[in-house]
């Protein structure tokens, strides 16, 4: 397999503390949150093809413990990655895991890919082996336990998620650095783009440009037809945009 870490740089640095929002949702359900903008992309290891980014760049955030996962999305997506394959369109997969650790692991990720061996629920829903090759580049969603979240740096970058938090009342930030403390010592472990990024469950689909600026971004089933007239709207824009710049770089 084919590992290729060239683009690493533009993702999340876990370690440093940069670029990394998260929040829980019902801990501070009664404050504004700031729209996810940037994708938080990180990852330990690519276990299948290469990241190497196009102009726009769909993101698919799937668990292998997940039947929707397999019911809904990877049939899209690889018939996506094939189809957009040389087109200014990236098509990628992301293995995260928010629950059932004993099953979603990088392991049982390389079985899948390798053998075609399911897990668990998976397993239950469509049986031992997923019937068709999985073609799409994938990377492992790092993982993250409750110390890397209660760093002093980490929950720093963590109060960028809350709209002005700044200009809140002294004791009401307060309030809420505690509430991220309690947070993050309950959090136990997770993963690092499915926390920073807020993602509601999986499979998450996110579309980005090569900056890693969201697009758009959706949950769980959509029509497959949907999803195309979405991308060749991206695709056809760009190329637009190409066609103009080159016409006016002569001119």
């Amino acid at each position: 397999m084919k590992h290729h870490v060239a683009v690493r740089a533009a993702f999340c640095n876990i370690s440093s503390g940069l670029n990394v929002v998260s929040l829980d949702y019902q801990i501070l359900r009664h404050t504004p949150i700031n729209p996810m903008t940037t994708l938080h992309l990180c990852f330990d290891q690519i276990v299948q093809g290469s990241f190497d980014l196009k102009p726009f760049n769909l993101l698919f955030v799937f668990q292998v413990n997940c039947p929707g996962c397999f019911i809904y999305g990877f049939p899209l997506v690889n018939q996506l990655f094939w189809r957009y394959q040389e087109s200014n369109i990236g098509v990628f997969g992301l293995a995260t895991a928010f629950e059932d650790f004993e099953y979603n692991t990088p392991d049982n990720v390389k079985r899948l890919l390798m053998k075609q061996e399911t897990v668990g629920m998976t397993r239950h829903s469509i049986g031992e082996q997923y019937p068709q090759p999985i073609d799409f580049p994938i990377a492992i969603d790092r993982p993250l336990t409750e110390h890397d979240l209660s760093s002093p740096q980490n929950l720093d970058v963590l109060k960028q998620a809350i709209a002005h938090f700044d200009d809140l009342p002294a004791s009401q930030q307060e309030s809420i650095r505690q509430q991220l403390h309690r947070y993050v010592q309950h959090a136990g472990q997770t993963s690092a783009t499915f926390m920073f990024n807020r993602l509601p469950g999986t499979p998450t689909f996110l579309l980005a440009d090569q900056t890693l600026a969201i697009k758009e971004s959706w949950f769980g089933h959509q029509p497959e037809a949907r999803v195309i007239e979405l991308l060749d709207h991206y695709a056809s824009r760009y190329n637009y945009a190409a066609r103009d710049t080159d016409h006016v770089s002569i001119a």
